[in-house]
């Protein structure tokens, strides 16, 4: 009988000890960054008007496709431009006079399908900024449509971008302009619509 009692206490013990040892717990804080790098691209090198008269609006007739090609991270699109010719001049409104010898607009937005004059909003105009080109303008519903603008792009997501060209009211030269127009990813949550 006392090897049953010595046995019986010796289990009461165990099983109290266990007891104790699972009522203890701790816990891990888990950290993780996903490092994914901002990057966007447009899928032509060129966009070519053609030969336009003075003192017209022209809006591209085919859609520039811009892509959010970062592998996994939703961006802000930001837009500038430069001239990239002497003669003519980048201005924030349409040429109106001959004041406005050898001066242009340019508009720029994001739409499904090519947009007509009237799309075009009034901030959506690339403004000058200094030295010739453009600030960085956040492409929000400005520059597009609610759900359709440069704001919080998805990885993998198209834009089709149109632009609005308006001419000068008169030039001094028929020689081909160019300029540069630049597309830049920023951090989402940089503006909102």
């Amino acid at each position: 009988m006392k090897k049953l009692m010595g046995l019986l206490l010796g289990m009461v013990l165990v099983v109290g000890m266990a007891g104790l040892a699972s009522a203890q717990s701790d816990s891990i804080t888990l950290k993780v960054a996903c490092v994914v790098g901002l990057s966007v691209a447009i899928d032509k090198d060129e966009y070519n008007f053609g030969d336009v008269a003075a003192q017209i609006p022209t809006i591209s007739t085919e859609a520039i496709v811009v892509n959010n090609d970062s592998g996994g991270r939703t961006e802000d699109y930001q837009i500038n431009s430069a001239t990239s010719t002497a003669a003519w001049n980048l201005i924030t409104s349409d040429p109106s006079g001959p004041s406005d010898e050898n001066k242009f607009s340019l508009k720029a937005m994001f739409k499904t399908t090519q947009p007509i004059g009237t799309d075009f909003p009034a901030g959506s105009y690339l403004d000058t900024g200094t030295a010739g080109a453009t600030s960085q303008q956040n492409m929000d519903i400005d520059f597009g449509t609610t759900g359709y603008s440069g704001d919080n792009v998805g990885d993998g997501v198209d834009r089709n971008l149109w632009f609005r060209l308006h001419t000068p009211w008169s030039t001094t030269t028929e020689s081909q302009q160019s300029f540069s127009v630049t597309i830049t990813a920023v951090d989402a949550g940089t503006f909102t619509e």
